[in-house]
């Protein structure tokens, strides 16, 4: 798999505070993804043990050199630090394929855009193949997202994958959908929603209310259901005590 030199700024470097500036730039704020022709990925960042915090914003046009089928591809990086990245776009037209790699039990948050609909992979790192890291959802993320979403666990890293399984059948765009995330990693994941409407992210308390609206709707709507039941059957009890009178 084609790896590009790791992004951190090095003692040699003679330009080493312009270098420092540009490192800072790539593993904090927001950048715009450009499609790159003769690159394996359209973004990538890498970092030893500093934090990452980064909005990633999908363009809503295509490159006049972007091929039709191509996705646009990330590739995150930090072996002891925090991850938190936002993907955000504005049409599922333009899908996205995202590699998030941690060897530490950093935790690790992604938002990802409302009307996403495709392949989440999770996996540990090959230092921990017995630790499974633990995953959970936000409101928003349940609500909106997770019935669009296939969960396939993998012993893999994103560092192991190679060409060829990027043209394999199961991991087809067309698959199960057109974006996919892939999150080899061994600390706590969180999944969050990054509201593709209002462009920001979910709003914990809206969307908590939502969450309990619908599930008392639920709670009710199966209340009544039983209830019917119930009353269809004793509907069709026959009482059998007319035949004992005179």
């Amino acid at each position: 798999m084609l790896h590009t030199t790791p992004l951190s700024p090095t003692s040699s470097d003679s330009s080493s505070i312009v270098s420092l500036k540009q490192f800072e730039c790539l593993i904090l704020g927001s950048h715009k993804i450009h499609y790159q022709s003769h690159q394996q990925w359209d973004f990538i960042t890498e970092t030893e043990e500093r934090p990452i915090d980064l909005s990633l914003i999908i363009p809503h046009y295509r490159a006049h050199n972007q091929p039709a089928a191509h996705r646009m591809s990330m590739y995150i990086r930090s072996e002891r630090g925090e991850i938190k990245t936002k993907i955000c776009r504005k049409s599922s037209r333009f899908p996205f394929f995202l590699a998030v790699h941690s060897s530490s039990t950093a935790p690790i948050t992604l938002y990802l855009p409302s009307d996403f609909a495709g392949l989440i992979h999770l996996s540990s790192s090959p230092h921990f193949s017995a630790h499974k890291p633990k995953i959970s959802f936000s409101a928003g993320f349940t609500n909106r997202i997770l019935p669009r979403v296939k969960f396939i666990s993998s012993s893999r890293s994103p560092d192991s994958t190679s060409d060829d399984d990027y043209e394999d059948e199961e991991y087809n765009a067309g698959s199960y959908g057109a974006d996919e995330v892939r999150i080899c990693a061994d600390g706590h994941v969180t999944l969050r929603m990054w509201d593709v409407v209002q462009g920001v992210p979910e709003s914990a308390t809206k969307e908590a209310w939502r969450m309990m609206c619908r599930k008392a709707s639920s709670k009710n709507l199966r209340g009544e259901v039983k209830s019917r039941e119930r009353e269809h059957q004793q509907r069709r009890v026959i009482d059998w005590d007319f035949l004992l009178e005179d």
